[in-house]
């Protein structure tokens, strides 16, 4: 179930998805259950390379299922055990993490092991977003002044936040 409902229609969505998946963990257990296939508690706790607490885990796997990212299915054998999946949602929030990895890659020096298996699947800015990132750099590194979101116009006149 998701907790967008909440949210009035004229939220921004990038508010929207910080609020619904953004913090230092969700991203990190989203790779270990989809990339990774880590399904149970424990896999996800003992093999999570960023040293992810049991409470932070429990609690953020509540989060991820509440706000509709991943699903868990309970084994017959052991009623406590539970097998963690991505959702659709969760499937179509990978692109996103594949984003933080390039721009990591790009910026900062994660372990050159992992930024070569991600290589292949690391995105590239389509021509509408290039020419977003090159107007951004002209108000922000050049200086220049232009309107806010001026940049971003559509038929219907310019697109302006609401940000709540």
């Amino acid at each position: 179930m998701s907790d967008s409902s909440k949210w009035s229609t004229a939220v921004c969505p990038i508010g929207l998805a910080s609020e619904l998946a953004c913090d230092k963990w969700m991203p990190i257990i989203l790779r270990d259950i989809g990339l990774l296939e880590r399904r149970t508690f424990n896999q996800l706790l003992k093999n999570n390379l960023e040293g992810i607490s049991s409470g932070s885990l429990a609690t953020k796997l509540k989060r991820l299922e509440h706000v509709g990212l991943i699903s868990f299915f309970s084994v017959k054998e052991h009623k406590q055990k539970k097998l963690y999946y991505l959702t659709e949602s969760g499937i179509d929030f990978m692109p996103v993490l594949f984003a933080m990895a390039g721009w990591s890659a790009k910026w900062h020096q994660p372990s050159a092991r992992f930024v070569e298996a991600l290589r292949p699947y690391l995105p590239e800015p389509e021509p509408a977003m290039q020419g977003v990132l090159s107007k951004l750099r002209q108000t922000n590194l050049e200086r220049k002044k232009l309107e806010p979101l001026s940049w971003m116009q559509r038929d219907s006149g310019p697109v302006r936040a609401s940000l709540g």
